[in-house]
């Protein structure tokens, strides 16, 4: 049985009669006929009951006609469901990124994305880049944005922005307010950051910034997440260097202090994928991603 078959039934049951289908169809009506025969013998049961005068449904025959009804109207939010899935407008995407891509890219290109394309499904993981690259490879995740690519992983990769550092200072720093400051008066401070396992891209542009300005820092306190190394900044412990976007969490106790340009190293943002075809689902997200950082990161 296939559904040209429950197609030509319905149209006979609806219309009860085989002339006025065969149309509806674009038949002739008697391979209609010979159809309705072929699929009551295929079922073993009578559907409908002809003579000259009138066409009606058995019994069995209105039984059918409820599951062809379902079993068509099945068929074709299937094949609707596909062509949206063809032209990208529906699916699931996931999506790793590294804690960072939260203060800059990720937000606008959600809600961007989002507004395009309000049937697609995003989910979101918090994820180093190892795990990115594990779970790219293993199709856990279809796209992910990291600090950097290590050599050898099996992705596709770009840099979609980059962004210098600034100062984190406690808000009754001596250097909180006043002239513009500069890294190497700094050299002294206590400093608060991530273990080097945590964040290597970051932590590395950190230490080169600062032996850059002619000192290597005392790192006297760690916290792994960016929330807890700026409340103890709030707190008097010390001070941090975070990528400059980190700027758009307001924390109560903490000034942010802009450095000359060129002082500090640079960080990239990355945008991956895995090396397989992509949906077009997933293009579009790369689009919109790509489209965003233009406006957004330099």
């Amino acid at each position: 049985m296939e559904l040209r078959h429950l197609r030509y039934f319905v149209a006979v049951a609806e219309e009860l009669h085989f002339g006025r289908a065969a149309v509806r169809l674009n038949l002739a009506q008697p391979p209609l006929s010979q159809q309705i025969k072929a699929l009551e013998r295929e079922l073993g049961v009578t559907l409908f009951l002809r003579n000259s005068r009138k066409v009606e449904l058995t019994p069995e025959g209105v039984t059918f006609l409820d599951h062809a009804q379902q079993l068509l109207a099945q068929a074709e939010r299937a094949q609707g469901a596909m062509r949206s899935a063809r032209r990208g407008e529906s699916g699931v995407i996931a999506i790793g990124f590294v804690t960072s891509a939260v203060y800059s890219l990720l937000p606008a290109v959600l809600r961007e994305f989002t507004r395009q394309r309000p049937q697609v499904e995003i989910r979101c993981f918090e994820m180093n880049v190892n795990q990115q690259m594990a779970a790219l490879e293993e199709r856990k995740i279809q796209v992910g944005i990291a600090r950097m690519v290590p050599a050898g992983g099996r992705v596709r990769a770009e840099v979609i922005g980059r962004e210098s550092f600034v100062l984190a200072l406690p808000a009754d720093h001596p250097r909180a307010t006043g002239p513009a400051a500069t890294l190497g008066e700094f050299a002294a401070e206590k400093f608060i950051f991530f273990p080097r396992a945590q964040a290597p891209v970051i932590y590395d542009a950190v230490i080169a910034s600062c032996q850059r300005s002619g000192f290597s820092p005392r790192i006297t306190q760690e916290g792994l997440e960016i929330h807890t190394i700026l409340a103890m900044v709030a707190a008097g412990l010390g001070v941090t260097l975070v990528p400059s976007s980190v700027q758009s969490l307001r924390m109560p106790g903490v000034v942010y202090r802009a450095l000359p340009e060129g002082e500090t190293e640079e960080v990239e943002l990355v945008l991956m994928s895995g090396t397989d075809p992509v949906s077009a689902a997933v293009n579009a997200f790369i689009a919109v991603a790509k489209k965003v950082s233009r406006k957004s990161l330099v």
